[in-house]
């Protein structure tokens, strides 16, 4: 069951098998999971409860009340001094509710990677297709069919073809989409089959009495008896502000806030393992670009990220590049990206219908760390490495290469300082523009790293099947254990192994909790 913080009206105490702190990508399936395996569940999610459902749709489509209630701290967390937009949902479901439904395997070279170089057990693409295939299933994970391509998604098919550049369509968690265009805003219909509507919704179905999850609970402390954790206790936020404490004793305690919240949550308690805790974050920071096209694009209507250009990527190269995805977004988060204020930003505003949007997704080094401190209460330090921004600025006249072959007449960069390129002559601007931290507006909604896996306790913060090292019955799981950026959207990687681990714990559980406490 799901109990907001509006119904609680005192402090309470749990005693179940798992908590689990975060209920997205990866705390809603390892919940669903061990449910199944006949454990009790609590699960604590900071963010709220939107629901959709006979009796009440939350998801009113409306930018200026969705974004602040769905995304963590508003959607106002950046970067520093890179000052790059970190988007995360922060709701009962995570970022899958927020995000844009597309779902890639992680690449086979990446998974290589991590096992040879990182020493990763049974973490090859053989090894993971079970999960992926399990996740895909659950989650109607299927293709974007040709007339679900609108026509800002078409100018990135036309401009790759006539490039004569690898390009393909999106899959999807989706069913029947209704092409509404505000992924970004929680889905209306409830066809895009994130969290919600899936495994949380089928908890509530099938398994009420053994998973509870409690909305507006923030984790705060993480009490370690030796090597072992022995308690958990989070603050929930009731009515008008009241807050309550919830006091909870796991026998296993898994932490899925995500990369930059699982990070958070362990410096917070002094659970910092090797100084490793935070360090080696990765985000696939990616710099908007914007076609004008004399016809109309109207790229609002219809599925926002459905097609993407694979050319310079892992997934062809074999080596970290990369991606270039057709998105759009509705008109505030739109604005964002434009490089004018005041009178020329109405007049580019003016030609929103006009405009079609790609971004590139780097692949990027893992340079950025998580510290404490800061008016939010935790630092996101990242900057570029000379490499990625050579990477990013290639990405950027490739992107507005194919807008051109598309029949763009200009394209506009995402630079702080106004850029508009009329022709391929142009392109040097780009450069000259430059990457850097007061340069360019950048978005990012892949935070990764932090507590990277490992077959070596020397060098990583969690063993190949995610269990703390040093602390016998504490899990990280989530974006935060990959040792590297993956190049591709990350949502399917985080379910896969989330499914991966579940089963571990499951098939393990009597070693996982043998020396627990009696309650």
């Amino acid at each position: 069951m799901i109990i907001e913080g509006k119904s609680i009206n005192k402090s309470k105490d749990e005693r179940p098998d798992v908590c689990i702190v975060g209920s997205g990508a990866a705390g809603a399936i390892l919940a669903w999971e061990l449910a199944e395996r006949n454990h009790t569940v609590v699960v604590l999610e900071r963010g709220g409860y939107y629901a959709r459902n006979e009796q009440r749709n939350d998801f009113t489509q409306k930018e200026d009340e969705m974004i602040p209630a769905l995304y963590k701290n508003a959607g106002l967390q950046f970067a520093v001094p890179a000052g790059i937009a970190i988007a995360q949902g922060s709701c009962v479901g995570g970022s899958t509710v927020v995000n844009d439904a597309v779902c890639f395997r992680t690449p086979d070279k990446v998974l290589e990677v991590w096992k040879d170089e990182y020493k990763i057990e049974h973490i090859s693409s053989s090894d993971m297709k079970k999960y992926f295939e399990k996740v895909e299933e659950r989650i109607s994970v299927s293709q974007v069919q040709p007339h679900e391509i609108n026509k800002n998604n078409q100018m990135l098919k036309e401009g790759c073809k006539a490039l004569n550049w690898e390009s393909g369509p999106n899959d999807r968690n989706c069913k029947k989409c209704r092409q509404c265009g505000l992924c970004h805003l929680g889905c209306y219909y409830g066809t895009k089959q994130s969290m919600l509507e899936t495994y949380i919704h089928d908890i509530e179905k099938d398994y009420e009495n053994a998973v509870t999850i409690y909305a507006n609970c923030q984790a705060e402390k993480i009490i370690v008896s030796g090597n072992r954790v022995s308690g958990v206790k989070g603050e929930i936020v009731g009515n008008n502000g009241q807050k309550f404490m919830l006091s909870i004793k796991p026998k296993v305690l898994i932490i899925s806030a995500g990369a930059i919240s699982s990070s958070e949550l362990l410096l917070r308690n002094g659970l910092n393992r090797n100084e490793l805790v935070g360090r080696d974050v990765s985000l696939h920071p990616s710099p908007a670009i914007i076609g004008h096209f004399k016809d109309e694009i109207n790229g609002h209507q219809g599925i926002p990220f459905a097609y993407h250009c694979r050319e310079f990527s892992i997934l062809k190269t074999n080596e970290p590049g990369y991606m270039i995805e057709s998105v759009f977004l509705p008109p505030y988060q739109f604005t964002l990206s434009l490089p004018a204020f005041q009178y020329e930003h109405k007049e580019m505003m003016h030609n929103y219908n006009h405009y079609a949007m790609a971004g590139i997704l780097l692949q990027d080094e893992p340079m950025g760390r998580i510290m404490l401190g800061g008016p939010i209460g935790t630092i996101i330090n990242y900057e570029l490495s000379k490499e990625d921004s050579k990477k990013m600025i290639q990405g950027m006249e490739k992107t507005a290469k194919i807008f051109f072959a598309a029949g763009a007449d200009h394209v506009i960069t995402s630079h702080r300082k106004k850029t508009i390129l009329y022709s391929e002559h142009d392109f040097p601007l780009i450069d000259e523009r430059g990457v850097g931290p007061w340069d360019i507006n950048l978005g990012s909604a892949h935070p990764q790293g932090g507590n990277k896996m490992g077959g070596e306790s020397s060098s990583s913060v969690v063993d190949s099947y995610c269990k703390f090292h040093g602390i016998e019955n504490l899990f990280v799981c989530d974006a935060s254990v990959f040792p590297t950026s993956i190049g591709v959207n990350p949502q399917l990687t985080v379910m896969a192994i989330a499914s991966r681990v579940a089963e571990h714990i499951g098939v393990n559980w009597d070693r996982e909790i043998k020396y627990a406490r009696s309650p």
